[in-house]
């Protein structure tokens, strides 16, 4: 199929920012071919990602609205990610998505794919494009209650350590600030380290061991989602006493949660980050082609969607979480996405 672009010479800004955003429909119109440029590739959360918006574009697929899903995983490398954008920009893709790398580095290249007449639309990270319509879990709702239930079951003092996610992507710059933020309300809470264990359980394991050789006393952990099992078998290897440490929702905690709060009493919390929540990115960015229009009191700033942590797990309901997502595989996380009917209500 043969899709038209749109050419212009001169529009004021609101009508460069509205075609930016895909107010204007696609004139080909569907089926429309969706190109996918994602980052790290390294844990499961990914993966998992990556999943669901092949099911959920099975199911546009059966609508008649998209034809054809390229996806291309780039690694944590911005130059890398450029590239496969600009191919992705070469296919003749009419939607695209990105999971950026980096919150300013891939603004040239948007533009690129902008000016070509393709609706984009960035998920799961934040970035600094007012021309681009960006679609996130605002990092702040998710990890300042975390820090703030950490703190509080400490008493407000104690030694702890940070177990932080990847270093330089935007979302975990973000979560490091509000974790941050919040432990300067308590004083009497000392940071002894802080580390990357990059979301992922072996490496995880791997600096909380090597923490664990160098601080005789921690009380606490505070860490994101993909973490908090291998920090536990750390201490578990080293035959020190588990202190307070916050919890996530990927199924391999949920299941070690469930025995240890039987056997032991242990509490925590997690908070979910559905790897789902791509396909809100993909439901809005093909309403848009369609031509339908956002309501203004759903933007902030003029381009962000801010998605709102949908469940909050801790002791009250673990029991029945678990038993809803025991036969799912250990790498997956609790999942879901917005509704069609929860999507079509952010349009006029």
């Amino acid at each position: 199929m043969i899709k038209k672009r749109k050419i212009w010479l001169f529009i004021p800004l609101i009508f460069v920012l509205s075609f930016a955003f895909g107010v204007f429909a696609q004139e080909g119109g569907p089926p429309y071919t969706v190109g996918l440029s994602n980052g790290p590739f390294t844990h499961s959360w990914r993966v998992q990602m990556i999943e669901s918006v092949q099911q959920e574009f099975e199911f546009y697929k059966e609508q008649g609205l998209v034809d054809k899903l390229i996806i291309q995983n780039a690694g944590p490398d911005v130059n890398t990610q450029i590239a496969q954008i600009r191919n992705l920009i070469s296919s003749d893709v009419d939607l695209l998505l990105i999971n950026p790398n980096s919150s300013t580095a891939l603004n040239p290249v948007m533009e690129e794919a902008q000016e070509a007449g393709i609706t984009v639309v960035v998920y799961d990270m934040p970035i600094d494009n007012e021309k681009v319509l960006d679609v996130f879990m605002n990092q702040d709702w998710w990890m300042a209650p975390l820090t703030e239930w950490f703190c509080e079951k400490l008493g407000g003092k104690g030694n702890i350590v940070y177990i932080s996610g990847i270093a330089d992507q935007p979302g975990n710059i973000e979560r490091d600030l509000s974790a941050e933020k919040v432990l300067a309300k308590y004083p009497d809470i000392k940071v002894l380290a802080k580390a990357n264990g990059n979301w992922d359980q072996a490496a995880a394991q791997q600096v909380m061991s090597d923490l664990l050789a160098s601080f005789p006393q921690i009380d606490g952990v505070l860490t994101q989602d993909g973490m908090s099992l291998g920090i536990i078998r750390a201490f578990e290897a080293a035959g020190r006493e588990i202190p307070v440490i916050t919890g996530e929702t990927q199924i391999a905690f949920i299941k070690k949660w469930k025995e240890m709060k039987d056997s032991t009493g242990f509490d925590t919390v997690g908070i979910v980050n559905p790897p789902g929540y791509v396909n809100n990115a993909l439901g809005i960015g093909l309403r848009l082609l369609q031509g339908k229009k956002l309501k203004d009191e759903v933007l902030v700033n003029g381009h962000i969607i801010y998605m709102k942590p949908n469940l909050i797990v801790d002791n009250n309901n673990i029991d029945e979480i678990y038993e809803q997502y025991k036969d799912w595989a250990d790498s997956y996380y609790v999942n879901s996405w917005y509704t069609q009917e929860e999507l079509d209500a952010l349009f006029e």
